[in-house]
């Protein structure tokens, strides 16, 4: 099976065609199911922005490849493999399927007003129609592709065994009770909420606050709100593994974010909305209507026997797969196209 991955990203080190150097940067989505799908005997080639936004370099790209799967990951660029296919590559004999991680529309509405969700939805829809096959990891976005009478694969997020993985010594958190949320801080994930709530809550109580800074969060700043900033992998496993809690704050039922913080087997905090499809609500976490958090974190550190029941019934409810588990199914699928 060869498999080549089309993706909008722009880091300039998706090029590269080492799965070592993907793992490197980016041990997660795509970069790791490409590499997993090498390790299984398959293989697999990267494109980023700089090759798959130009339609003649993509279809040059394509013919000199030869895949089976072109797999198109991102919205900005994700038409341009079926117009190539259409009227720019001599190689036509592979089959199109798109990676449908988010609400495209939605999140560019949020970004940019009504004009930017008007864009994105004409462009989403016509992406999930005109692809030969869907792979989602949102049950969201898979009803969605139902509404539009396409039939999407499910394949969720992975993470591997936190056994296998090596971690830092440092940073030390200080609070009587941490929660803790790592990655992207962006507007739409509303961040904002949860930092709001620790102004309610006792400083004892601390969130930890992991990835790149965002200037609109700088403001809550607290003693019981810090901003860690970016971190190697070692040195978020280590703050991972002193939380009490976690949190994943956007309107989401996926999120890399989610499985990782799985396999930790500590509480999870989300926002009571489309987690609701992911989670069990009060079962095997907790969601916060219209993002109110305090009274919940509250809940949380005041009873621990709430926390284990929490955490061992995410562990029974909701299966977890490690990269290497999520390439297979992967390579499945595409053999089934």
């Amino acid at each position: 099976m060869k498999v080549f991955i089309a993706s909008s990203t722009r880091f300039p080190w998706f090029e590269s065609q080492d799965p070592d150097e993907h793992m490197k940067f980016a041990p997660y989505s795509v970069d790791a199911i490409g590499a997993n799908i090498i390790k299984l005997g398959h293989t697999a080639n990267w494109a980023g922005w700089s090759t798959t936004h130009n339609p003649f370099k993509l279809a040059k790209r394509i013919d000199e490849l030869k895949p089976d799967i072109v797999y198109s990951y991102g919205a900005m660029t994700s038409l341009n493999p079926i117009f190539c296919r259409r009227f720019l590559c001599k190689h036509k004999a592979f089959k199109i399927v798109h990676g449908w991680d988010d609400h495209y529309g939605r999140i560019w509405g949020d970004i940019l007003g009504w004009p930017g969700k008007v864009a994105m939805d004409w462009m989403e829809k016509r992406i999930v129609k005109n692809s030969d096959a869907v792979v989602t990891l949102s049950y969201e976005l898979q009803k969605i592709g139902m509404g539009w009478g396409v039939e999407c694969k499910y394949i969720p997020n992975g993470a591997d065994h936190i056994e296998d993985l090596p971690r830092a010594d440092t940073p030390k958190l200080e609070g009587r009770f941490n929660i803790v949320y790592t990655g992207d801080k962006a507007k739409w994930k509303r961040t904002a909420d949860i930092c709001r709530a620790m102004q309610k809550l006792p400083k004892d109580i601390k969130l930890y606050l992991t990835g790149r800074d965002e200037d609109y969060l700088k403001p809550y700043a607290s003693e019981n709100c810090i901003f860690l900033g970016w971190l190697s992998k070692e040195e978020q496993r280590c703050v991972m593994a002193q939380a009490d809690a976690f949190v994943c704050t956007s309107d989401q039922d996926c999120n890399a974010k989610l499985q990782e913080y799985l396999r930790w087997q500590k509480p999870i905090l989300g926002f009571d909305g489309e987690a609701n499809n992911f989670f069990k609500n009060g079962q095997n976490a907790l969601l916060a209507k219209d993002g109110d958090y305090a009274p919940l974190i509250e809940r949380l550190a005041n009873d621990p026997a709430l926390c284990r029941e929490l955490a061992n019934n995410a562990a029974k409810d909701i299966p977890i797969y490690s990269w290497l588990e999520i390439a297979r199914q992967f390579i499945d699928y595409f053999t089934s196209l």
